[in-house]
């Protein structure tokens, strides 16, 4: 497909999204640049850029199962103490059947895995270990 083609395209999925005029050039400039693929990347940039700005700290927690009210409450308060001091989570969860059960939790740039799927691949691997 020639290039003036797609990008006629994305200027006028611009305007059936009622984009912003300058969101609108920023995707068309992207598209011209062949940088389209990158569009998430930068989002999910700016999305942590607007985060810090308002001392927030994004926070996900992978289950095997939905948690209830309670549950997501206790995760979160034992969660607090490894955010920086003052900051306010914003928490997002997740559910991942593979898990088996337990959970993963990433804060930021740590991760802990508490998950049983890790627990057993543990042992599997000293299981498997030569004597």
């Amino acid at each position: 497909m020639a290039k003036s083609k797609k990008l006629a395209g994305v200027k006028e999925f611009c305007e059936g999204a009622k984009f912003t005029p300058i969101t609108s050039n920023f995707v068309a400039a992207m598209a011209e640049n062949g940088r389209l693929p990158e569009l998430k990347m930068i989002a999910t940039r700016f999305e942590e850029q607007c985060m810090a700005s308002r001392n927030e700290v994004k926070c996900v927690i992978t289950t095997a199962h939905d948690l209830t009210e309670a549950q997501l409450t206790k995760v979160q308060d034992s969660i607090k103490g490894h955010a920086p001091a003052g900051s306010k989570l914003k928490v997002e969860t997740k559910v991942d059947p593979r898990l088996l059960g337990g959970l993963t939790a990433s804060i930021g740039e740590k991760f802990f895995d508490l998950s049983l799927l890790t627990t057993i691949k543990r042992y599997e691997a000293v299981i498997a270990a030569p004597l």
